[in-house]
């Protein structure tokens, strides 16, 4: 333990005051240049059964999308557009992206405004973020919060196969060969022509 120093002022045995642990441990001030973009967590948020029963993609896929939101000072959210390289890049696995994205918002911590293919011109997937207002100036919906631990089992048993099997119904059918692969035998007709 350290001892006590006569001189320090601040009355602690680390020689740090409250108001110097604040400044420290505290939100960048209005003499930030506008470098250090930071978002509130509550708590309630952290300690959710949304957010402590996250996969590990779709934990990623949430934190793309937070910086995403503080990268545009917070005023786009439900405007928010995230690529799929972008999660990618971001740490989430190719192959699962779609799959975080629904986990995401089956547990309510995102909405989703679907995007569609167009011809030439892409319409991506908006990000609404519901733990923060919206660019409209509308209060949080807080959606999670009706996340409960057994919803959160019931997605990992069976809702993420349905909404699996969901997205592959969705989109392009499969193209059908216009004329058979298989090359049929020979009859032995053709084959005493062809000897």
């Amino acid at each position: 333990m350290a001892e006590f120093n006569p001189r320090d002022k601040s009355r602690t045995s680390q020689g740090k005051t409250r108001a110097m642990v604040r400044k420290h441990t505290a939100p960048p001030s209005g003499t930030d240049d506008g470098s250090l973009r930071w978002q509130w967590f509550t708590i309630q948020l952290l300690e959710s059964a949304a957010f402590t029963t996250l996969s590990a993609n779709a934990c990623r896929a949430f934190f793309r999308i937070v910086i995403e939101h503080t990268s545009h000072a917070g005023l786009e959210n439900g405007k928010l557009i995230v690529t799929h390289p972008q999660f990618v890049s971001y740490g989430v696995t190719g192959e699962y992206v779609a799959d975080a994205i629904d986990e995401l918002e089956y547990k309510g911590l995102i909405k989703i405004r679907r995007g569609r293919a167009g011809s030439g011109v892409a319409h991506p997937n908006r990000f609404t973020l519901t733990f923060v207002g919206d660019h409209e100036g509308a209060p949080p919906t807080d959606e999670w919060k009706r996340c409960t631990a057994e919803r959160c089992r019931k997605w990992s048993e069976t809702d993420r196969k349905i909404a699996a099997d969901k997205r592959g119904r969705v989109g392009r059918k499969k193209k059908v060969p216009l004329r058979n692969s298989e090359i049929p035998p020979l009859r032995d007709s053709e084959i005493r022509r062809a000897s």
